[in-house]
């Protein structure tokens, strides 16, 4: 029952206590189709387009009798084997035949006091009267797997039964599922729409009610989508747990503000010492991305509860929330949050040689099963849009089923762009939501349409059209079901198995992890030099800051990068030390503190800057020709400056400033040396102030491969020059 056991279930409805209602059930029995209502339900009995709603284990059995049940029980078993059909499912016959004889057994003769609606008896009360049917009937118990079948069957009719019987307003519910309650707002295309999200195991009531008042005002105003909702909701029942073992029953958490922080400074090292539950890390010590999700959810609700404290206490019918303080508007401070440790960028970025092998063994995917392959052809064709697009994995089972626009008549050439593809943008609200795609992409997606197709009409209902590109396989007869993003997990984790795949330092490389695959592409598309805001706008961002997260650039393409260039001197003489060697003190000192916007720092680690921000005087300061438009700006900017002070002096004295000024004389110098620089990089070969050539080696390409070294340092003498550098080889190597 999506992430839910049944004994959770019962709890919920125990604690809803919903009953029987002659008009609701009115309501619901008009829904039924005429051909539906009948005394005996089966594919032989009810009308062609509900015919495959009903499955069987393989073997022939007979329609599930409903005549001899009390008429509102009658109604109900009818109504929820057309809502199970009506919702894309399919009815499980062995359970339900089995189930309506045992119904009939308990209410034979319709004695008074004896059930006349499902939900007369608790769920726990159907589940043992119906062993006992049996048993007074045979003389013995029925067998287990009959007992599962049945159960089965009865807790998805209580589901919904509870679900059509419950009058209060949805946010109230203890379950909230979208699928079969259509209040709820999620967006159209919700990735995990399809997944409930249970507020019961939050025992207190008050934080109960309040979390799903929450989530019920972040849904409307789209402040939280839905899946982080399930997120938030998972925190607070942990929240829920540290609360009760302090004995907590109250919104303020504590009658003295000023005991608030010191509560929720207990409650971090709670969260930080608690260990996994489940999953390969269970039974160790939560990581610090999980210790630091889990705090700041509790933080942003009761913020949140703060901001709307009135709204809160009339709308949860708790007056406490009113009482909430400064205190409940913050609970951490700067850096006292978790820090996750950086993650290796290596580990994100699938090498060429793993990829080779990856995109080979891809086939097994569709292969058949007598074949060896895992006989899931939809799986091949999504990991083979995931690896050549990089699309994240939503956006590729989201897939309309024809996402293809047709370029402008004229513009596909051979081996080009062929169309562009449109996918549903599930993570960013206004981001882009198209990119150009080639021909292979094409007849990938026209391979899985015509798949889809002849799928469509061996298993959907009559008249069915398919929401989505990739359909699940599974209660999806209405065809409006995606592919199910944890089948395709668990199909790259049996592919990963047999595979073995190793990257270039023997790690196993793990994609089942979709997501490498878009950092792969974005890192491919950066290094082949693709403007960043063009990969900005490829992979569906708003902003360069986020694209750069992607941007793990290799080091050899950064190591080439860099020795294109060749780096001049101070006064725009060639710089006396290898190139490689440069490359190399200033990888060695990643400082930033040298990180200059127009060049690098050559300054020793263990020296220390005294010139302050006048770089542009200091032999120990770097460019290239990738500063020119720094440079250029700069001396803009520098003269401009120069007129305007010459102006205020003016205006202040009624005499020009003297050359002697010695402001004046420190930015013509600044000036000059920014023109000397800038002529180097543009014209190689121009002769500089002391008489040598901003040097042009043999095979020099042009004024880009030209650099600049300590812009503003006057004409020295070779020996001076010498004595220059040689602090600054001695200290790349310190």
């Amino acid at each position: 029952m999506n992430g839910i056991s049944g004994e959770e279930l019962m709890d919920c409805w125990e604690a809803a206590g919903c009953s029987h209602d002659a008009a609701v059930l009115a309501r619901l029995w008009a829904s039924v189709p005429p051909g539906m209502r009948l005394p005996a339900l089966s594919a032989d009995t009810v009308p062609d387009r509900y015919r495959g709603g009903f499955a069987g284990d393989g073997t022939s059995y007979p329609a599930a009798d409903v005549s001899a049940l009390p008429w509102p029980m009658r109604q109900e078993v009818t109504w929820c084997i057309f809502r199970v059909i009506e919702l894309g499912g399919r009815v499980q016959m062995p359970g339900t035949v089995m189930l309506a004889r045992r119904l009939t057994e308990i209410t034979a003769g319709h004695r008074a006091g004896s059930p006349r609606s499902l939900m007369d008896l608790p769920a726990r009360a159907w589940l043992q009267e119906i062993p006992l049917a049996v048993h007074r009937r045979r003389g013995r118990l029925p067998a287990p797997s009959s007992v599962t079948q049945m159960r089965q069957v009865l807790l998805r009719f209580l589901w919904l039964l509870d679900l059509a019987y419950d009058t209060r307003p949805w946010w109230q519910r203890e379950s909230w599922h979208p699928v079969e309650d259509r209040r709820i707002p999620v967006r159209e295309h919700e990735p995990l729409g399809r997944q409930a999200i249970h507020f019961h195991r939050i025992t207190a009531g008050w934080l109960r009610r309040a979390a799903q008042w929450h989530g019920k005002v972040a849904l409307e105003t789209g402040v939280l989508r839905w899946s982080t909702l399930g997120q938030r909701v998972f925190t607070l029942t942990v929240l829920d747990a540290f609360l009760a073992g302090r004995g907590i029953r109250e919104p303020r958490l504590d009658a003295d503000p000023a005991r608030v922080r010191q509560l929720m400074q207990d409650f971090l090292g709670h969260v930080r010492a608690s260990q996994a539950s489940r999953g390969p890390t269970r039974g160790q010590r939560v990581s610090a991305a999980h210790a630091k999700t889990v705090l700041v959810h509790v933080e942003q609700f009761y913020l949140f509860m703060h901001d709307h404290k009135d709204a809160a206490a009339a709308a949860c019918g708790e007056p406490g929330w009113r009482e909430l303080g400064a205190g409940h508007a913050g609970f951490y401070r700067t850096r006292e949050l978790p820090r996750p440790g950086r993650r290796d960028p290596g580990l994100d970025v699938i090498d060429d040689t793993a990829m080779a092998r990856i995109m080979a063994g891809i086939g097994q995917l569709g292969e058949k099963a007598a074949g060896g392959g895992l006989d899931d052809p939809q799986a091949m064709r999504i990991m083979m849009l995931q690896a050549r697009l990089g699309r994240r994995i939503s956006e590729i089972l989201l897939l309309d089923t024809d996402p293809l626009l047709p370029l402008a008549a004229g513009g596909r050439e051979p081996g080009g762009m062929a169309a562009r593809l449109r996918y549903q943008q599930t993570k960013i609200d206004g981001a882009p939501d198209t990119i150009l795609v080639d021909a292979e992409v094409v007849a990938i997606i026209q391979a899985q349409q015509d798949w889809a197709a002849a799928w469509l009409s061996g298993h959907a209902a009559p008249g069915a059209r398919a929401r989505y590109l990739f359909l699940g396989l599974l209660f999806n007869r209405n065809a409006d079901r995606p592919y199910v993003s944890a089948t395709l997990h668990r199909a790259l984790t049996e592919l990963a198995r047999r595979l073995d795949i190793r990257d270039g330092a023997g790690r196993l490389v793990d994609f089942q992890r979709t997501h490498r695959f878009r950092h792969t592409r974005a890192t491919s598309l950066l290094n082949a030099g693709v403007p960043v805001h063009v990969v900005q706008r490829y992979l569906g961002h708003l902003s360069p800051t986020m694209t750069m997260h992607y941007a793990q650039t290799l080091a050899e393409t950064q190591e080439a990068e860099f020795l294109r260039y060749r780096k001049l001197t101070a006064d725009a003489r060639e710089l006396q030390i290898s190139p490689g060697d440069l490359y190399d003190m200033l990888q060695l000192d990643h400082r930033t503190d040298r990180i200059l916007p127009n060049g690098w720092c050559l300054l020793p680690p263990r020296q220390f800057c005294d010139r302050g921000n006048a770089c542009l005087t200091c032999d120990k300061f770097a460019t290239d020709a990738t500063f020119l438009p720094e440079l250029q700006q700069q001396k803009d900017k520098t003269l401009h400056l120069i007129g305007q002070r010459q102006e205020a002096f003016r205006a202040r004295t009624g005499t020009p400033m003297g050359e002697d000024n010695v402001w004046l004389q420190g930015r013509r110098r600044e000036a000059a040396s920014l023109e000397a620089i800038i002529t180097a990089v543009q014209h190689p070969g121009t002769s500089t102030g002391d008489g040598q050539a901003a040097g042009t080696e043999p095979g020099a390409e042009g004024a880009t491969q030209h650099a600049v070294r300590g812009a503003g340092v006057e004409a020295r003498t070779d020996q001076a020059a010498a004595r220059a550098q040689r602090p600054a080889v001695n200290g790349g190597n310190s």
